[in-house]
């Protein structure tokens, strides 16, 4: 008798197959059967007739719940499939975000964790939803890449390999189904006709670069998928965004690829971003993952390859800051994310980014002062930046600005209002039509704003650069981690070979917070260290070596060649003249 193979998802779930171990039978409270198939699927763990009692058990070693475990390793779980004769496989993040509902979702990952098959496979899925009754077109959907040498050596030989065999060319074959220069795919259409490759209807795959995601604005398309989206702006998800209306079928959007910091996949996908899209699923994925669709060699040789950051971005599939371009190169995360606490004997600042039109910033910070030997003796004083909250918001007013920046610094620092609130000068410039500037603004609000002298970008770069090879700009994993996430991932303009081009960096979310943190350093710092004042001590007395080198090294210049003669009259003065007996006499 073969042995039954189930394949469990991230939680380990034991499904049906195990349910009889992880599963009450009869309600606690009321003794009410459990279901075995409720419409709706909740109240299989929750009783419908008395809605308190529950069917879940608690796993006694691994606590897990509701048919889940938290380990493949569960000692219930294994003795449980001993039981019954089951070889449980961890099927990994693919299934999951293959199959998920919602209408947002990213599926981001180390190389060779299956992405590109991943996001084909939901494609497909998605092609084939039954065709409402009238409708003549079946679902269109788009694959999209940064250019079309991507489309062409990477997505389309994969998607090929996938329809081989698969049923779904319209016309039976490939030769007949893909039109090369028009770069579409004609699929069978899930319509009920008898002969479906035969039929008038037909579901559409589109194929599309997006070095000019503007010139799919007139798309009617029921999904679409981004292939490796570390390498396209957060513009080109928008616009396809925006596609999302052919009517008659469910709708989705989604991207695949391997993370590159902090940018707009995380910003849009990740929980814990706060500006996540609403309902978007995050599926992470290492290289791991699909170790079994893998050359046995692949990963080792990957391992050989990488180190560090770059080790777990590219293998892991970790949001660890940018590894190319980066304009902070040298802040270590792990290191300068930590616990920063605020200081009251510390003075308060903060850093304003008005972001107009855009997300704008407020950010808090403190500086300390560390020592620092020098090979002379000498104690060098150098500052440290420590980072401790931030707000950002869009769309506000600067009353708004205002009221929210006097709440946190009342929640946080006990009432206290910064010494210096440092700001972007173009906040000095007044809109068409206003009166007065956001400065103008905020000023009347009671935040009186201090702006910069007129620097090149790169200069606050250099000095924050040169304090972070210390370790000297430490970030609150509590209060500012978006600030420290920022700071990891903002980035230089690079060109396909990495080489940073110009002088100014992407301008993303990464810049709000950046721009502030450069307002400030500017104010605050220099390149020059600020070093301690030689203490006065008492001279050397008689007798002491000190006294004799002292002698020695003030002594009066000896003319050894002969000195100049001094002028006679050089101190003389008249005389005084006396009168006695009619005659004159010097005096004194």
């Amino acid at each position: 008798m073969s042995q039954k193979v189930l394949h469990l998802n991230e939680f380990y779930s034991a499904g049906d197959d195990l349910s009889a171990f992880e599963a009450l039978q009869q309600c606690p409270e009321c003794g009410a059967p459990r279901p075995t198939d409720p419409d709706n699927p909740d109240d299989k763990w929750r009783c419908a007739e008395c809605m308190v009692g529950e069917f879940m058990v608690v796993c006694p070693d691994c606590g897990g719940r509701r048919g889940h475990h938290t380990s493949a390793e569960c000692p219930t779980l294994v003795a449980r499939c001993l039981e019954e004769g089951i070889k449980a496989i961890r099927y990994g993040q693919q299934k999951d975000f293959v199959s998920n509902p919602q209408r947002a979702s990213a599926y981001i990952g180390g190389l060779g964790s299956g992405k590109t098959f991943a996001g084909i496979a939901r494609g497909l899925k998605f092609s084939q939803q039954p065709m409402p009754r009238g409708e003549f077109h079946g679902p269109r959907g788009c694959i999209a890449a940064i250019n079309y040498p991507v489309l062409e050596d990477v997505v389309l030989p994969q998607f090929f390999e996938m329809m081989d065999g698969s049923g779904l060319w319209k016309t039976g074959k490939q030769e007949t189904s893909w039109l090369s220069s028009k770069k579409k795919a004609r699929l069978v259409a899930n319509c009920g006709c008898a002969n479906r490759h035969t039929c008038k209807h037909e579901a559409t795959i589109l194929f599309r670069s997006l070095d000019r995601p503007n010139w799919m604005r007139g798309l009617e398309l029921t999904w679409y998928f981004i292939d490796e989206g570390r390498h396209v702006t957060g513009k080109a998800w928008a616009v396809l965004w925006g596609r999302l209306r052919q009517t008659g079928y469910e709708k989705a959007g989604w991207v695949c690829s391997t993370p590159n910091g902090f940018d707009w996949m995380w910003e849009k996908f990740h929980p814990d971003s706060p500006l996540q899209t609403r309902g978007a699923l995050w599926f992470g994925a290492s290289t791991y993952a699909n170790s079994d669709h893998l050359p046995n060699e692949y990963i080792d040789e990957l391992f050989k390859e990488y180190e560090g950051a770059f080790l777990r971005q590219e293998v892991f599939g970790e949001f660890i800051g940018v590894t190319e371009g980066a304009v902070f190169f040298n802040f270590a995360p792990d290191r300068c994310i930590t616990e920063v606490p605020y200081k009251q004997e510390l003075e308060l600042y903060s850093m304003w980014d008005f972001g107009m039109g855009d997300l704008g910033v407020v950010s808090f910070a403190q500086v300390d002062w560390r020592s620092k030997r020098l090979p002379s003796g000498d104690t060098e004083w150098v500052p440290v930046a420590r980072l401790i909250g931030c707000i950002e918001a869009q769309d506000w007013v600067s009353e708004e600005w205002a009221n929210a920046f006097f709440r946190y610094c009342n929640t946080n620092f006990a009432g206290r209002r910064p010494v210096m609130n440092v700001g972007d000068p173009a906040g000095r410039q007044r809109s068409p039509g206003k009166k007065t500037s956001i400065i103008e603004d905020l000023s009347q609000h009671g935040v009186v704003i201090t702006t910069p002298p007129q620097r090149a970008q790169d200069y606050a770069v250099r000095i924050l650069t040169n304090m972070m090879e210390a370790d000297r700009v430490i970030v609150d994993q509590r209060t500012a981690a978006r600030l420290g996430a920022a700071i990891s991932s903002h980035r230089w303009k690079v060109d396909d070979n990495g080489i940073r081009t110009g002088t100014t960096a992407v301008h993303d979310w990464t810049s709000h917070y950046c721009d502030g943190l450069r307002y400030w350093a500017t104010v605050m710092f220099s390149v020059f260290p600020k070093r301690d004042r030689k203490p006065d001590v008492d001279p050397p007395g008689p007798g002491t070596m000190g006294y004799l080198t002292e002698q020695i090294l003030n002594a009066k210049p000896t003319g050894w060649l002969g000195e100049d003669k001094a002028d006679p009259l050089e101190d003389w003065e008249p005389g005084v003249l006396l009168e006695r007996d009619g005659r004159l006499y010097a005096g004194s």
